[in-house]
């Protein structure tokens, strides 16, 4: 694995080897370009979760009153992949999981502004290893929260955080007085 350079050595690096006297100027903009890009991030994230949510109430609503099944969302995938090509995460696959998302919280009027907080990613990892929807809510309130990665997250759920914490919580012996 590739160690990256030090912040001096890219410093040294971009201004031809020589020292500079003060870099905490230099550290402060480079801290504003790390904070600016990571609300770009989470910004694309969101948007990202909203138009899955929306595709989701729609094939839903779909699904209801146009009868709509599975040929059709292979055909609808299909239909976005010419129209948009390049375009990625809208297999039928991810078309039936956008459904699943919104279904799955819908009429829960409490979570249903969180999981924008979160990334697909997620979103994916806790629809697919947690069936109760107190679970999912522990598990998205806890992400946001602790700012999990999906790394941490699939290491808590794996190690079931949920059922240790609110299904069977630690004894606490009593006082003694």
């Amino acid at each position: 694995m590739k160690k990256k350079p030090s912040e001096t050595k890219l410093i040294k690096h971009a201004l031809g080897a020589a020292p500079i006297a003060d870099q905490t100027g230099f550290r402060e903009i480079l801290q504003l370009i790390q904070s600016a890009r990571q609300r770009a991030y989470q910004a694309v994230n969101a948007e990202l979760v909203t138009l899955y949510w929306q595709v989701g109430e729609n094939i839903s609503r779909r699904i209801a009153s146009d009868g709509w099944g599975k040929g059709t969302i292979e055909t609808l995938s299909t239909f976005v992949q010419q129209a948009q090509p390049g375009i990625l995460g809208f297999s039928p696959q991810n078309l039936w999981r956008m459904r699943q998302f919104y279904e799955a919280y819908r009429e829960n009027a409490i979570l249903s502004p969180l999981v924008r907080e979160l990334p697909w990613t997620h979103h994916l990892i806790i629809m697919g290893q947690c069936k109760r929807e107190e679970e999912r809510e522990f598990y998205i309130r806890l992400s946001i929260r602790e700012k999990w990665g999906k790394r941490e997250l699939e290491r808590q759920i794996k190690a079931a955080l949920f059922e240790k914490a609110v299904l069977n919580p630690p004894k606490v012996a009593p006082l003694v007085r």
